[in-house]
């Protein structure tokens, strides 16, 4: 297995400009020479949650660890938060996707099926690449290559999505936009567009931090503007359930048995969608 990190201010030559993070750590499996043939992979790029606030630990490695288990390429975004602001993140994520797009061949990567998989306010950022890879600061970023950022499909994880001050999470709005630009534009049921990537979300029924209903609108709208997405609620669960399992939670609850099919279920919707490890003649 090949662990690495890319420093991707670095590798795009841009001035930090007080920027702490945009890194991405790289778990990706290696080629194996012995046998005849070559493996061509999907990727997976990961967006931990944490409000902009902070990024959850266990929302990173033992995530990459189940789809790396699958046969996925998996990359970790640690992007800036609070008090960091909109464009950064956005910024950062951007960057990460064309590091993928340029550079993914080189770590066996099928560069046509690569995901984005974002947990609560990281499901926002994997959001707003899905749907706002023309934002303008990505656009005066990286000009006409901004196209390149939109991922192939999404799996969004108990997402932040709506600025309605009734289903909110309030932090996370507050420390994406800061005071640079209007919460609603960032509101991404709002932002359904026809041209977005397939997208599966999911989330639980009793969720106090994030509500359900931020689910609920992004699927309605993205069903809407004709994008293909499914959508799965749980009855039972909390907030930040990531695997949900030992490994992710002090204490094995009965209702985690059924929540953790989520995994799973987002592999098989991807492969649904031609995310497949292929195997390919060496060159």
């Amino acid at each position: 297995m090949q662990y690495t990190t890319i420093d991707l201010y670095s590798y795009f030559s841009r001035a930090r400009e007080g920027a702490e993070c945009g890194t991405l750590t790289l778990l990706c499996h290696d080629d194996l020479t012995e046998m005849q043939c070559a493996r061509e992979r999907p990727a997976i790029l990961i967006f931990p949650g944490g409000a902009y606030a902070t990024l959850s630990a266990r929302e990173a490695e033992p995530i990459a660890a189940q789809y790396f288990a699958n046969g996925y390429q998996c990359f970790i975004l640690s992007y800036d938060v609070a008090p960091h602001c909109y464009p950064q993140q956005l910024l950062q994520a951007g960057m990460a996707m064309l590091w993928l797009r340029r550079e993914g061949r080189r770590y066996g990567v099928d560069p046509e099926h690569i995901a984005v998989a974002g947990f609560s306010a990281g499901g926002h950022l994997a959001g707003c690449v899905s749907l706002l890879w023309d934002d303008p600061a990505l656009g005066e970023a990286f000009g006409e290559e901004c196209a390149r950022i939109r991922p192939d499909a999404a799996v969004l994880s108990y997402p932040v999505v709506t600025s309605d001050e009734r289903f909110w999470n309030a932090d996370s709005f507050r420390n994406f936009c800061g005071s640079a630009v209007p919460y609603a534009r960032y509101s991404l049921e709002r932002c359904a567009r026809s041209d977005a990537p397939p997208a599966f979300l999911w989330a639980t029924t009793p969720d106090d931090c994030v509500p359900v209903e931020n689910a609920l609108m992004l699927y309605s709208a993205l069903h809407g503007a004709g994008v293909p997405v499914e959508l799965h609620i749980f009855e039972e669960g909390w907030h930040g359930l990531s695997t949900a399992d030992i490994e992710t939670s002090d204490k094995e609850q009965p209702f985690m048995a059924r929540v953790r099919t989520w995994l799973p279920q987002s592999m098989s919707f991807l492969r649904a969608h031609g995310f497949a490890v292929k195997a390919c003649p060496r060159k």
